[in-house]
């Protein structure tokens, strides 16, 4: 065989000494012996490893040093070849940049204050949800039951034919979420109007929220647009005394002081409330067990009230921005 091509499977390396061309080992053939040939490992024998048998053949080529044998000798299974690594002992060098210096990560304790938080009229989207948060854990009980009419929509909306939800969607509905945000308003705002301004409340938020369903056809955000625009009539007939046309007009001059931290904080709060409610919904149906229906309805109920929180904080930072 020539040294520039591989023996095939059928050479035994062990019994016979291979020739190249029939020519020894005195003519500067340094291929004919290999430098080293790794064996199988092979399981110990009074910690003694014995000599494989000689019929085990190398996987590949005859003399490649960095393939193993196919077949240990015990099991008949392959390990590759035992390699015996040394450690030297290296100086250790000194610090580079002095620990006093290097900056660190400060937390505060749990007995000190929380951070003030900035005023409204300069309050960013991110501090808005945060700030709903921060309210609906504070008075849970309370805002608890404004996720109320939002768990019956969901139970109800699996059980209706998209034809019957158009229908029902502007109407009973919007009666029901106008509701949920009237009783937000007042806990937020943490104003007790007569129920004559409760209900002049209820139906102007009825009225707002009813072009919403059909402007979700088309995508999400125009209906969110329409709503950062006209949505805080409610506030508004909550805390202002004012008629019906003025409090939508006052609540299009408060969308205009800031629209964009409007829209942005209506976006926010659904994208955080979406995608929160449906963790939430799998959650509890892969730990307890529940329907897929029922642990929607549950996590509706739990997470929708901080998007009728966050609207009457709205309400609060765009007052704010106009005065």
């Amino acid at each position: 065989m020539d040294g520039d091509h591989a023996a095939g499977r059928d050479v035994d390396t062990l019994r016979r000494i291979l020739e190249q061309q029939r020519q020894g080992a005195a003519q500067r053939h340094e291929d004919l012996f290999l430098i080293g040939v790794g064996v199988p490992a092979t399981a110990g024998v009074r910690r003694v490893a014995p000599h494989p048998r000689p019929r085990l053949r190398e996987v590949r080529r005859i003399g490649h040093r960095r393939l193993a044998a196919r077949r240990l000798a015990v099991k008949r299974l392959a390990f590759f070849p035992l390699q015996i690594g040394g450690l030297d002992d290296l100086e250790a060098h000194g610090t580079t940049i002095p620990s006093r210096l290097m900056a660190r990560l400060s937390y505060p304790s749990a007995g000190e204050p929380r951070p003030a938080a900035l005023p409204p009229e300069s309050r960013t989207v991110g501090q808005l949800v945060a700030e709903s948060i921060r309210v609906y854990g504070e008075r849970f009980v309370r805002c608890l039951a404004i996720g109320i009419p939002a768990a019956v929509l969901t139970v109800a909306g699996t059980h209706v034919s998209r034809r019957l939800s158009l229908v029902l969607t502007p109407t009973l509905y919007g009666a029901l979420l106008s509701a949920s945000y009237v009783y937000a308003s007042t806990i937020v705002l943490d104003r007790r109007p007569s129920r004559r301004r409760l209900a002049t409340a209820w139906a102007a938020g009825w009225l707002a929220f009813v072009p919403a369903p059909f402007l979700l056809l088309g995508f999400i955000l125009p209906a969110l647009a329409w709503l950062a625009a006209v949505g805080l009539v409610v506030p508004v007939l909550v805390v202002e005394d004012l008629g019906v046309r003025a409090a939508f007009r006052r609540a299009w001059r408060l969308a205009r002081a800031d629209y964009v931290h409007a829209l942005g904080s209506l976006a926010t709060l659904a994208i955080v409330v979406l995608l929160t409610q449906g963790v939430l919904a799998f959650i509890i149906r892969g730990a307890a067990n529940e329907a897929l229906e029922t642990a929607f309805a549950l996590s509706s109920l739990v997470i929708s009230p901080l998007v009728f929180i966050g609207a009457s904080l709205l309400y609060v930072d765009q007052a704010a921005r106009v005065e």
